[in-house]
């Protein structure tokens, strides 16, 4: 399958502009037959959530695409490898596939937030980057369903992953050794510092959302503070995304970071939608690379 569209192609500004505000939309990125092939491999491997802190949206898969020879295929591809060291300057590791499904009127998706989940296990220094594919065209001026993200010079993400979010879960583990708290609290801990009224008109203001035709792709490194778009009234029922997560070959397993997120999910007792940042590594600043959680080791890299 060719995965890469023979129209893609990236310039100095896109380079420049993803340096600079941590994203950059890339234009007839993915072919015909990948976007469609994606599409279907989501569809059958999305399932409702369990963990009651995404019940934004209606379905959703981490971890897809493990062993999938098509992604694969994409990795290998000289253009995708080429593009990727280009935009980011980094040697990159595929770790992981995620899907989201958003219902017409009825999925929030997830508020301004970064990736404590997709990136939650290694430190906050360490590079990482997404790329977020929209399996079905996004019309800002119509149904919408897309996305909403703050270009990073403007507002960093960085102090969420370097100071809010371990104060977060020390702050959850010391009330529940205190004697509890209720879901409702803990949903406000989390969501509160980025969605609180003031910083939530900031990021409002500065906020980019595009229009995406099939075949665009969205890269987006982790400091990236983004927000869901619920899909509005128009003909589609539902809109799938899909997501694969990169992190910089140099990155060191961060464990306190990586079990903090377990937190409350032990208090609450629902199960978590991946155990990827647990098993992935057992000791604190093991190279994650490394690990022989990788089989396929070779197959995930991505190299200059």
């Amino acid at each position: 399958m060719e995965t890469i569209s023979d129209r893609f192609s990236i310039t100095e500004r896109d380079i420049e502009s993803y340096r600079q505000t941590g994203f950059v939309l890339l234009k007839r990125f993915f072919s015909e037959d990948m976007v469609l092939y994606l599409r279907d491999k989501v569809r059958a491997e999305l399932s409702t959530p369990t963990d009651s802190y995404q019940k934004g949206f209606s379905r959703l898969g981490y971890d897809l695409c493990s062993g999938d020879a098509v992604i694969y295929e994409l990795l290998r591809d000289r253009r995708f490898r080429a593009a990727m060291s280009a935009l980011t300057g980094h040697r990159l590791f595929f770790t992981q596939g995620v899907g989201f499904e958003l219902k017409r009127n009825l999925s929030k998706g997830f508020e301004w937030h970064i990736e404590s989940q997709s990136f939650g296990f290694h430190r906050t220094e360490d590079y990482a980057c997404t790329i977020w594919a929209p399996l079905h065209p996004i019309d800002t001026k119509g149904q919408r369903g897309g996305m909403r993200y703050v270009p990073k010079d403007i507002i960093s993400g960085e102090y969420m992953y370097s100071h809010v979010d371990p104060a977060v879960f020390r702050c959850m583990q010391e009330r529940i050794d205190a004697g509890g708290v209720a879901f409702e609290d803990y949903v406000a801990l989390r969501d509160g510092p980025l969605n609180s009224s003031g910083m939530n008109n900031l990021l409002e203001f500065f906020a980019v959302e595009d229009d995406y035709e099939l075949g665009d792709i969205l890269l987006m490194d982790k400091y990236v503070i983004h927000r869901s778009v619920l899909l509005g009234d128009g003909p589609l029922e539902s809109r799938d995304a899909f997501s694969l997560r990169f992190i910089c070959e140099t990155s060191r397993y961060d464990r306190a970071r990586a079990h903090m997120i377990e937190i409350p999910r032990n208090y609450f007792r629902y199960p978590g939608p991946t155990r990827f940042h647990l098993d992935v590594c057992q000791n604190d600043g093991d190279r994650i690379v490394d690990s022989p959680f990788f089989q396929d080791r070779e197959q995930r890299r991505i190299g200059v």
